[in-house]
């Protein structure tokens, strides 16, 4: 199934934004004539770095596919409109959050994107925030590293492991208590 009809309706709405990356040409093909594409050589595995102004908003370890394409693409939104879909409280609570967030995920997992949606927009909210998006298939190095046993998987810090599956209200609790103790 092609997604190139999708993927063109998601163009209108996708501005301002560089895609820096490696061995990520098949996303990159979408955005070529619309997004600023730098494409480096040299790495082992696919990434993508999405930037706007000179930010790094998010780094994403892997090629978003199948049910991670779609929050990648709500991302390039948001980012671009600076939109943000969270109820106050969640907004509150992001702006408590601090550091380096890993969201671990799989292609074909359900419950990942619900986790990344969420995630993807705390860098627009906070700029003390760092995201990467780990594709386990794909890193699975860093999936050992970090003993992902199971997606989605948060690690805040390098030190606080959160199921990535709860509720947005409790991760972001979570994320806030981790902050704290940082």
């Amino acid at each position: 199934m092609s997604y190139d009809y999708i993927v063109s309706q998601y163009l209108a709405y996708i501005k301002d934004i560089t895609l820096e990356g490696c061995k990520a040409e098949e996303i990159f093909d979408y955005f070529k004539d619309k997004l600023n594409i730098v494409s480096k050589e040299g790495c082992d595995k696919p990434y993508i770095k999405v930037y706007k102004n000179n930010r790094l908003y998010f780094s994403y370890y892997g090629i978003p596919a199948i049910n991670e394409f779609w929050p990648f693409l709500n991302a390039l939104v948001r980012i671009s409109n600076n939109v943000i879909q969270l109820d106050e409280k969640e907004k509150e609570l992001a702006a408590n959050i601090y550091g380096n967030i890993k969201l671990f995920v799989t292609p074909d997992c359900t419950k990942c994107p619900i986790a990344a949606e969420l995630l993807y927009q705390l860098p627009i909210l906070n700029s003390n925030i760092s995201l990467e998006i780990i594709d386990v298939t794909t890193y699975d190095d860093l999936g050992k590293k970090y003993r992902v046993l199971n997606v989605p998987k948060i690690v805040l810090n390098e030190k606080t492991e959160i199921p990535g599956s709860f509720p947005p209200t409790i991760i972001l609790k979570m994320l806030a208590k981790g902050s704290e103790q940082h």
